[in-house]
């Protein structure tokens, strides 16, 4: 009985939270249509959406893309007296609203691979007017199409898989998306996911849909593949969402970057038979990244 309580208490503590999400995300949005810039709500809040009860699906920040770029976005943050945190090449942390943390993006998503990269940057920049013209009256704020779901959050869970580590939450999102989709859509999805460079990681993902979730053959959007699948539902229950149940990665010292990278590194070499160029890719980028960030005043050095 006390269980029975306690369940209900966490249902209702997450529906008071979504709320609260709910209102940054359109606080956040008109915020940003005050500087003359479209945003879109990506994951969390509009993913919820697709739900059988979206006060109920567990939220987190608030992910919105900005358009406008990079500098433009920081400019109007800095003229606008907004804090700013942590500048990587596809977003800024900061809390504009008070009690929700925000990450402002000027890309939905990045690799890497640069030959990966740059699919889906075209992607992206493709579909961009839709997904920021897609905007909810009743939310207050934009977020994306189910068919630019169905790419977008297979790269998010492709380089949380490669990078950080990778949890369940992200792949039920998924499973809703493609249950969504129109048998029109998901012939465009599938041709999606193979020109963004995605097929290999799709073919993962099937698997542990279909493993955790029962989902059936006619809503793949690319063919199974059951020997990455097992890898990946193998890294999804060691390693947890950003690898929170991996002691070594965990055990991060900001002062001894060089270590944790390495730690990073040794895990990530384990994939390197099944996604060579994404692996071999990873630490030329890391140099490249901290560099640029040092360039850009983005990484202070103390």
């Amino acid at each position: 009985m006390h269980l029975f309580y306690q369940w209900i208490g966490d249902a209702l503590q997450i529906e008071n939270r979504n709320k609260e999400v709910d209102y940054a995300a359109a606080q956040l949005t008109r915020i940003f249509k005050g500087g003359g810039m479209r945003s879109c709500v990506l994951k969390g809040q509009g993913i919820a959406q697709l739900y059988p009860k979206p006060e109920r699906r567990q939220p987190g920040d608030v992910d919105l893309w900005v358009e406008g770029g990079r500098e433009k976005v920081l400019k109007f943050m800095e003229d606008s007296y907004f804090g700013r945190d942590h500048v990587v090449i596809h977003h800024v942390e900061s809390q504009i609203i008070d009690g929700v943390v925000s990450e402002i993006h000027f890309i939905p998503c990045y690799s890497c691979n640069p030959f990966l990269h740059a699919k889906l940057q075209r992607f992206f920049a493709k579909n961009a007017e839709e997904q920021f013209s897609n905007f909810d009256d009743k939310l207050g704020f934009a977020y994306p199409t189910l068919r630019f779901n169905a790419v977008y959050l297979l790269s998010h869970i492709y380089m949380h898989f490669l990078y950080e580590g990778i949890g369940l939450r992200q792949f039920v999102d998924y499973y809703y998306v493609l249950h969504h989709l129109s048998s029109e859509e998901r012939k465009q999805a599938i041709g999606d996911v193979r020109e963004a460079g995605l097929s290999k990681i799709a073919g993962a993902v099937m698997y542990v849909l279909k493993t955790v979730c029962g989902l059936s053959e006619e809503y793949y959007v690319a063919d199974l593949d059951e020997k990455k699948g097992k890898i990946l539902l193998d890294e999804i229950i060691k390693n947890g969402n950003f690898g929170k149940y991996n002691t070594k990665l965990n055990e991060r010292d900001d002062n001894n970057l060089i270590a944790f990278n390495l730690v990073a590194l040794r895990r990530q070499l384990t994939f390197l038979r099944y996604y060579p160029l994404d692996v071999i890719s990873i630490p030329f980028f890391k140099v490249w990244h901290w560099t640029w960030r040092l360039y850009k005043g983005y990484l202070k050095i103390t």
